[in-house]
């Protein structure tokens, strides 16, 4: 194929890398400007769909984030405290799944002013722990 680089004739070095559509916007960001690196997936409008990112403590984490602002974004990641997947809307609520380094499990569910309303937390040994808070 004429024209194209292998590894053994070229190797390039940049902090960033911008892949654009035929259209010239920028659709995928590989990046490592900062401590966190990542891959971001742009929309047309250049609004992130979706990223993947590693912290300065090396734990990555995965970002799905919705095409309209009153809908719930996704993230999947690793910290830490543990395993986390986290579902938001912008109006403060929440579902948090999680698996912590303890071996406990749980789920917690806050409402539209970002109150916790539900617990499930299950731990390694002993009974399951379901607790409802109302006002």
């Amino acid at each position: 194929m004429q024209g194209a680089l292998t590894m053994s004739e070229s190797s390039q070095q940049m902090q960033e890398l911008k892949i654009v559509d035929a259209q010239g916007r920028p659709r995928i960001v590989l990046s490592a400007k900062t401590a966190e690196p990542g891959i971001t997936w742009l929309r047309e409008d250049g609004q992130a769909a979706a990223s993947l990112s590693i912290s300065g403590s090396g734990h990555a984490a995965l970002s799905l984030n919705a095409v309209a602002a009153d809908q719930p974004n996704a993230v999947l990641e690793i910290d830490d405290k543990g395993t986390h997947v986290k579902f938001t809307r912008k109006n403060g609520a929440s579902a948090y799944l999680f698996l912590n380094n303890e071996g406990v499990s749980g789920l917690v569910l806050l409402d539209n002013q970002g109150k916790r309303r539900f617990n499930v937390l299950v731990p390694e040994e002993g009974p399951v722990q379901l607790r409802q808070i109302d006002d």
